[in-house]
């Protein structure tokens, strides 16, 4: 977790997303533009199959809309403006973003002692767990479940978010966060490297913890507690 590996990814990471945040402000307002003359020529055509295609035209602009959205997030440096939080409070908070369908799948074993607080951004850190929860709903096999344990050690919070899938790939425990790396088709692969870079600017750490065939794969993320929580 500590080694001359990830240190050296996160410095790629760092240049990548200077490179990064270049190409969303230019993309921008070429998609803006496409996006304008796209919704008139829309709505100018009398013809009902050239208006459908127009509007497919549309619908490829808004998913590079998303996909610059993620770009202009990871561009941003992540610097925490923290205050108190209680940690089952802030999961709360982070389903309200779970798709409805999404969260029967959700189980949550908490085993936090009581009193615990964060000292921690809670825009940044909603977004991190996020990313993991989404992550392994995406990755759960057909009917399958995401497993999260909220629990406390040594002056430390710990989400564990199992899934029922695997990694395939070589060395995932570096491969997973770095920039761009992803196996589906719409996703930039930039979620679990912005996540971690978030994580370890509030001094916490974000690993894959587990990675196996039969039980699944594992992400652990900690954070400090508040001193005397």
């Amino acid at each position: 977790m500590g080694s001359a590996t990830d240190k050296q990814q996160r410095e790629k990471d760092r240049a990548l997303s200077d490179i990064a945040g270049v190409l969303a402000h230019r993309l921008r307002s070429l998609i803006a533009g496409i996006e304008g003359y796209s919704d008139l020529l829309a709505y100018s055509l009398a013809d009902r199959e050239q208006r459908e295609l127009a509007l497919r035209i549309l619908e490829g602009v808004a998913r590079m809309d998303r996909v610059l959205t993620d770009l202009v997030l990871y561009s941003r440096p992540a610097m925490p403006a923290p205050v108190t939080l209680d940690p089952i409070g802030l999961f709360q908070e982070v389903l309200l973003g779970i798709d409805e369908d999404d969260l029967g799948r959700i189980t949550l074993d908490s085993r936090l002692s009581a009193g615990r607080l964060l000292q921690a951004d809670p825009h940044q850190i909603k977004q991190a767990l996020l990313v993991l929860i989404q992550n392994a709903l995406d990755a759960t096999r057909t009917g399958g479940g995401v497993r999260i344990h909220l629990s406390d050690s040594e002056g430390s919070l710990r989400f564990d978010v199992w899934n029922d899938g695997s990694i395939d790939a070589p060395e995932p425990h570096i491969t997973v966060f770095q920039p761009f790396y992803t196996t589906k088709p719409d996703n930039l692969g930039v979620g679990l490297a912005m996540a971690r870079r978030i994580v370890e600017a509030h001094h916490g750490q974000l690993y894959l913890a587990s990675n196996d065939a039969d039980t699944g794969a594992c992400f652990t993320l900690t954070l400090p507690l508040c001193t005397g929580s």
